[in-house]
Protein backbone atom coordinates (compact mmCIF):
# COMPACT_ATOMS: atom_id res chain seq x y z
CA UNK A 1 0.00 0.00 0.00
CA UNK A 2 1.48 3.91 -1.00
CA UNK A 3 -0.21 6.87 -0.44
CA UNK A 4 3.20 8.96 -1.03
CA UNK A 5 2.48 12.79 -1.27
CA UNK A 6 4.87 14.73 -2.79
CA UNK A 7 6.82 17.68 -0.77
CA UNK A 8 5.49 20.27 -3.46
CA UNK A 9 1.62 18.54 -3.38
CA UNK A 10 1.70 18.92 1.38
CA UNK A 11 3.17 22.73 0.55
CA UNK A 12 0.69 23.49 -1.62
CA UNK A 13 -1.59 22.30 0.94
CA UNK A 14 -0.40 23.60 3.74
CA UNK A 15 -0.32 27.45 1.99
CA UNK A 16 -3.77 27.16 1.13
CA UNK A 17 -4.55 25.81 4.96
CA UNK A 18 -3.13 28.98 6.00
CA UNK A 19 -5.30 31.25 4.14
CA UNK A 20 -8.30 29.22 4.93
CA UNK A 21 -7.54 29.69 8.73
CA UNK A 22 -7.53 33.30 8.07
CA UNK A 23 -10.74 33.66 6.37
CA UNK A 24 -12.24 31.12 8.24
CA UNK A 25 -12.99 32.57 11.74
CA UNK A 26 -16.28 34.08 12.06
CA UNK A 27 -17.65 32.83 8.89
CA UNK A 28 -19.64 30.19 10.71
CA UNK A 29 -21.84 30.44 13.71
CA UNK A 30 -25.06 30.25 11.22
CA UNK A 31 -28.21 28.01 12.93
CA UNK A 32 -27.71 24.49 12.16
CA UNK A 33 -30.77 22.40 10.88
CA UNK A 34 -33.08 23.50 13.83
CA UNK A 35 -31.31 26.53 15.19
CA UNK A 36 -29.29 25.14 17.88
CA UNK A 37 -25.96 24.67 18.15
CA UNK A 38 -26.26 21.50 20.48
CA UNK A 39 -22.77 21.79 21.38
CA UNK A 40 -20.22 21.86 24.03
CA UNK A 41 -18.53 25.36 23.63
CA UNK A 42 -15.14 23.43 25.68
CA UNK A 43 -14.83 20.68 23.09
CA UNK A 44 -11.82 20.57 21.24
CA UNK A 45 -9.92 18.88 18.70
CA UNK A 46 -7.59 16.35 19.55
CA UNK A 47 -4.43 16.61 17.00
CA UNK A 48 -2.77 13.93 15.75
CA UNK A 49 0.41 12.87 17.01
CA UNK A 50 3.89 13.23 15.16
CA UNK A 51 4.26 9.36 14.68
CA UNK A 52 0.84 9.16 13.41
CA UNK A 53 1.49 12.03 11.08
CA UNK A 54 4.93 10.71 9.93
CA UNK A 55 2.71 7.13 9.03
CA UNK A 56 0.17 8.84 6.94
CA UNK A 57 2.81 11.03 5.28
CA UNK A 58 5.11 8.00 3.99
CA UNK A 59 2.03 5.92 2.94
CA UNK A 60 2.08 3.11 5.46
CA UNK A 61 -1.39 4.38 7.10
CA UNK A 62 -4.11 5.99 4.98
CA UNK A 63 -5.97 9.47 6.35
CA UNK A 64 -10.05 8.71 6.76
CA UNK A 65 -11.63 12.04 8.07
CA UNK A 66 -15.75 11.81 9.05
CA UNK A 67 -18.19 15.14 9.92
CA UNK A 68 -19.07 12.82 13.42
CA UNK A 69 -17.55 10.55 16.14
CA UNK A 70 -19.60 7.32 15.16
CA UNK A 71 -18.53 7.35 11.51
CA UNK A 72 -14.74 6.64 12.93
CA UNK A 73 -15.95 3.46 14.85
CA UNK A 74 -16.74 2.49 10.86
CA UNK A 75 -13.91 3.38 9.30
CA UNK A 76 -11.63 1.31 11.83
CA UNK A 77 -13.89 -1.79 11.71
CA UNK A 78 -13.86 -1.74 8.22
CA UNK A 79 -10.04 -0.08 7.65
CA UNK A 80 -8.70 -2.20 10.39
CA UNK A 81 -4.75 -1.83 10.79
CA UNK A 82 -4.48 0.42 7.19
CA UNK A 83 -6.05 3.30 8.55
CA UNK A 84 -5.91 6.51 11.16
CA UNK A 85 -9.68 8.25 11.43
CA UNK A 86 -10.29 11.74 12.79
CA UNK A 87 -13.79 13.14 13.11
CA UNK A 88 -13.72 16.56 11.88
CA UNK A 89 -16.57 17.62 14.78
CA UNK A 90 -15.08 16.52 17.94
CA UNK A 91 -16.51 14.28 20.88
CA UNK A 92 -19.35 17.09 22.53
CA UNK A 93 -19.42 19.88 19.82
CA UNK A 94 -22.25 20.88 17.90
CA UNK A 95 -23.43 21.11 14.86
CA UNK A 96 -21.90 24.97 14.02
CA UNK A 97 -18.76 23.72 15.59
CA UNK A 98 -15.75 25.75 13.87
CA UNK A 99 -12.74 23.94 12.75
CA UNK A 100 -9.48 24.71 14.24
CA UNK A 101 -6.44 25.62 12.14
CA UNK A 102 -4.83 22.83 13.38
CA UNK A 103 -8.09 20.21 12.34
CA UNK A 104 -7.43 21.67 9.00
CA UNK A 105 -3.66 21.15 8.92
CA UNK A 106 -4.59 17.46 9.97
CA UNK A 107 -7.18 17.06 7.41
CA UNK A 108 -4.76 18.77 4.67
CA UNK A 109 -3.04 15.10 4.75
CA UNK A 110 -6.49 12.78 4.39
CA UNK A 111 -6.91 10.45 1.33
CA UNK A 112 -10.82 10.18 2.00
CA UNK A 113 -13.72 12.08 3.76
CA UNK A 114 -16.47 10.36 4.59
CA UNK A 115 -19.15 13.00 4.02
CA UNK A 116 -22.91 12.03 5.69
CA UNK A 117 -24.31 13.79 2.73
CA UNK A 118 -27.71 13.72 5.04
CA UNK A 119 -28.33 17.75 5.15
CA UNK A 120 -25.50 18.00 8.71
CA UNK A 121 -25.38 21.94 8.39
CA UNK A 122 -21.36 21.37 9.67
CA UNK A 123 -20.99 19.89 6.19
CA UNK A 124 -22.99 22.60 4.41
CA UNK A 125 -21.00 25.11 6.37
CA UNK A 126 -17.48 23.22 6.01
CA UNK A 127 -17.56 20.96 2.77
CA UNK A 128 -16.61 23.19 -0.19
CA UNK A 129 -13.52 24.61 2.10
CA UNK A 130 -12.44 21.06 2.85
CA UNK A 131 -12.41 20.23 -1.13
CA UNK A 132 -11.05 23.32 -1.90
CA UNK A 133 -7.96 22.76 0.61
CA UNK A 134 -7.43 19.48 -0.22
CA UNK A 135 -8.43 18.62 -3.90
CA UNK A 136 -6.75 15.22 -3.78
CA UNK A 137 -8.80 13.88 -1.36
CA UNK A 138 -11.70 11.55 -2.12
CA UNK A 139 -15.29 12.61 -0.97
CA UNK A 140 -18.09 9.78 -0.44
CA UNK A 141 -21.23 10.19 0.66
CA UNK A 142 -22.36 7.87 3.27
CA UNK A 143 -25.78 8.14 3.22
CA UNK A 144 -26.17 6.71 -0.48
CA UNK A 145 -29.04 4.39 -0.97
CA UNK A 146 -30.57 5.67 2.65
CA UNK A 147 -34.00 7.11 2.53
CA UNK A 148 -33.71 10.14 4.26
CA UNK A 149 -36.16 11.95 6.65
CA UNK A 150 -37.31 15.28 5.50
CA UNK A 151 -38.69 18.17 8.14
CA UNK A 152 -40.16 21.06 6.71
CA UNK A 153 -37.34 22.57 4.50
CA UNK A 154 -34.59 20.20 5.99
CA UNK A 155 -33.15 16.68 6.24
CA UNK A 156 -32.45 15.07 9.70
CA UNK A 157 -28.83 14.92 9.20
CA UNK A 158 -28.76 11.94 11.83
CA UNK A 159 -28.42 8.95 10.21
CA UNK A 160 -25.59 6.69 12.17
CA UNK A 161 -28.51 6.65 14.95
CA UNK A 162 -30.35 4.24 13.05
CA UNK A 163 -28.47 0.58 12.82
CA UNK A 164 -29.86 -0.31 9.49
CA UNK A 165 -28.21 2.74 8.24
CA UNK A 166 -25.07 2.21 9.94
CA UNK A 167 -25.42 -0.82 8.54
CA UNK A 168 -25.44 1.10 4.68
CA UNK A 169 -22.83 3.75 6.02
CA UNK A 170 -20.52 1.06 6.75
CA UNK A 171 -20.64 -0.43 2.86
CA UNK A 172 -20.27 3.10 1.77
CA UNK A 173 -17.22 2.99 4.13
CA UNK A 174 -15.72 -0.06 1.89
CA UNK A 175 -16.10 1.37 -1.19
CA UNK A 176 -14.67 4.74 -0.01
CA UNK A 177 -11.53 2.43 1.00
CA UNK A 178 -11.49 0.29 -1.74
CA UNK A 179 -11.69 4.00 -4.25
CA UNK A 180 -8.41 4.74 -2.46
CA UNK A 181 -6.62 2.18 -1.82
CA UNK A 182 -7.40 -1.58 -4.46
CA UNK A 183 -4.87 -3.21 -3.41
CA UNK A 184 -6.26 -4.06 0.23
CA UNK A 185 -9.92 -4.76 -0.72
CA UNK A 186 -10.35 -8.45 0.20
CA UNK A 187 -9.10 -7.23 3.46
CA UNK A 188 -11.61 -4.39 3.85
CA UNK A 189 -14.66 -6.70 2.19
CA UNK A 190 -13.81 -9.49 4.96
CA UNK A 191 -13.41 -6.60 7.84
CA UNK A 192 -16.79 -5.20 6.52
CA UNK A 193 -18.79 -8.47 6.41
CA UNK A 194 -17.96 -8.92 9.86
CA UNK A 195 -18.98 -5.86 11.34
CA UNK A 196 -22.30 -6.00 9.16
CA UNK A 197 -23.12 -9.45 11.25
CA UNK A 198 -22.53 -7.63 14.62
CA UNK A 199 -25.00 -4.05 13.23
CA UNK A 200 -27.00 -7.07 11.93
CA UNK A 201 -27.35 -8.84 15.68
CA UNK A 202 -27.73 -5.27 17.17
CA UNK A 203 -30.62 -4.80 14.90
CA UNK A 204 -32.18 -8.21 15.74
CA UNK A 205 -31.97 -7.33 19.16
CA UNK A 206 -33.70 -4.31 19.29
CA UNK A 207 -36.43 -5.56 16.97
CA UNK A 208 -37.27 -7.93 19.52
CA UNK A 209 -36.73 -5.64 22.62
CA UNK A 210 -38.74 -2.78 22.15
CA UNK A 211 -41.49 -4.97 20.48
CA UNK A 212 -44.04 -4.86 23.08
CA UNK A 213 -43.90 -1.76 24.77
CA UNK A 214 -46.78 0.18 26.89
CA UNK A 215 -46.22 3.43 24.31
CA UNK A 216 -44.66 3.77 21.33
CA UNK A 217 -44.08 7.47 22.00
CA UNK A 218 -41.29 8.89 23.72
CA UNK A 219 -39.99 12.28 24.46
CA UNK A 220 -36.12 13.78 23.74
CA UNK A 221 -35.02 17.36 23.80
CA UNK A 222 -32.41 17.02 20.98
CA UNK A 223 -34.46 15.28 17.75
CA UNK A 224 -31.49 13.38 17.09
CA UNK A 225 -33.41 9.49 17.09
CA UNK A 226 -35.90 9.87 13.84
CA UNK A 227 -34.07 7.04 11.79
CA UNK A 228 -34.00 4.95 15.08
CA UNK A 229 -37.52 5.78 15.52
CA UNK A 230 -38.38 5.05 12.27
CA UNK A 231 -36.36 1.70 12.24
CA UNK A 232 -38.55 0.24 15.41
CA UNK A 233 -42.07 1.67 15.01
CA UNK A 234 -41.94 4.88 17.48
CA UNK A 235 -42.82 8.51 17.82
CA UNK A 236 -40.05 10.66 18.50
CA UNK A 237 -41.80 14.13 20.42
CA UNK A 238 -38.88 16.82 20.44
CA UNK A 239 -39.19 19.27 22.92
CA UNK A 240 -36.98 21.92 21.45
CA UNK A 241 -39.35 24.92 20.17
CA UNK A 242 -37.68 26.21 16.67
CA UNK A 243 -34.32 24.78 17.82
CA UNK A 244 -34.59 26.61 21.56
CA UNK A 245 -35.44 26.09 25.08
CA UNK A 246 -39.08 25.68 25.62
CA UNK A 247 -41.50 28.66 26.30
CA UNK A 248 -43.45 28.14 29.56
CA UNK A 249 -46.20 27.79 27.39
CA UNK A 250 -44.61 25.14 25.60
CA UNK A 251 -43.82 23.19 28.94
CA UNK A 252 -47.19 22.92 29.83
CA UNK A 253 -48.10 21.58 26.19
CA UNK A 254 -45.58 19.16 26.75
CA UNK A 255 -46.41 18.40 30.60
CA UNK A 256 -50.17 17.23 28.66
CA UNK A 257 -48.31 15.65 25.99
CA UNK A 258 -46.27 13.42 28.29
CA UNK A 259 -49.18 12.61 30.26
CA UNK A 260 -51.67 11.67 27.35
CA UNK A 261 -48.79 9.39 26.08
CA UNK A 262 -47.83 7.56 29.16
CA UNK A 263 -44.43 8.73 29.13
CA UNK A 264 -42.40 8.92 32.40
CA UNK A 265 -38.81 10.35 30.92
CA UNK A 266 -37.36 12.73 28.44
CA UNK A 267 -34.29 11.35 27.49
CA UNK A 268 -31.44 14.66 26.84
CA UNK A 269 -28.09 14.34 25.32
CA UNK A 270 -24.88 15.58 27.23
CA UNK A 271 -24.36 18.11 24.80
CA UNK A 272 -27.61 20.65 25.53
CA UNK A 273 -29.11 22.16 28.32
CA UNK A 274 -31.63 20.27 30.31
CA UNK A 275 -33.55 23.07 32.04
CA UNK A 276 -36.72 22.62 29.47
CA UNK A 277 -36.28 19.16 29.69
CA UNK A 278 -36.15 19.08 33.30
CA UNK A 279 -39.12 21.66 33.67
CA UNK A 280 -41.25 19.26 31.86
CA UNK A 281 -39.96 16.05 33.41
CA UNK A 282 -40.85 17.54 37.16
CA UNK A 283 -44.70 18.44 35.81
CA UNK A 284 -45.91 14.94 34.72
CA UNK A 285 -43.75 12.98 37.59
CA UNK A 286 -41.06 11.77 35.47
CA UNK A 287 -36.97 11.43 34.76
CA UNK A 288 -34.69 13.07 32.45
CA UNK A 289 -31.94 10.24 31.46
CA UNK A 290 -29.03 11.06 29.12
CA UNK A 291 -28.41 9.23 25.64
CA UNK A 292 -25.59 10.04 23.69
CA UNK A 293 -26.62 9.88 20.06
CA UNK A 294 -22.54 10.72 19.50
CA UNK A 295 -20.76 7.74 21.79
CA UNK A 296 -18.11 5.70 19.38
CA UNK A 297 -18.93 2.51 21.01
CA UNK A 298 -21.64 2.08 18.78
CA UNK A 299 -23.14 -1.18 19.01
CA UNK A 300 -22.39 -1.16 22.76
CA UNK A 301 -24.09 2.51 23.40
CA UNK A 302 -27.35 1.25 20.82
CA UNK A 303 -27.79 -1.62 22.90
CA UNK A 304 -27.67 0.75 25.84
CA UNK A 305 -30.50 3.04 24.19
CA UNK A 306 -32.44 0.16 23.60
CA UNK A 307 -32.60 -0.76 27.27
CA UNK A 308 -33.12 2.27 28.13
CA UNK A 309 -36.40 2.63 26.31
CA UNK A 310 -37.38 -0.22 26.84
CA UNK A 311 -36.99 -0.38 30.45
CA UNK A 312 -38.91 3.20 30.95
CA UNK A 313 -41.31 2.16 27.96
CA UNK A 314 -42.83 -1.18 29.52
Amino acid sequence: MKFQKSKSILFAFLAVLLIAAVSFSGCLGSDDHDGHSHGDPNASYDPLDNESVNKIVNGSKILVAASVVPQTEFIEKVGGDNVIAISMIPPGAGHTYDPSPRQLEDLSKADLYMQLGSGEPFESNNMNTFIEMNPNMTVINSSAGIMLIQSGSSTDPHIWTSPKCAIVMVENTYKGLVSVDPANESYYRANADAYILELEALDAELTAELSDLKTRNFMTYHPAWGYFARDYNLTQISVEVDGKEPAPKDIAKFIDIAKENNISVIFVQEQVSVTGATAIAEGFGGEVFVIDPLAKNYVENMKSVGRILAEEMS
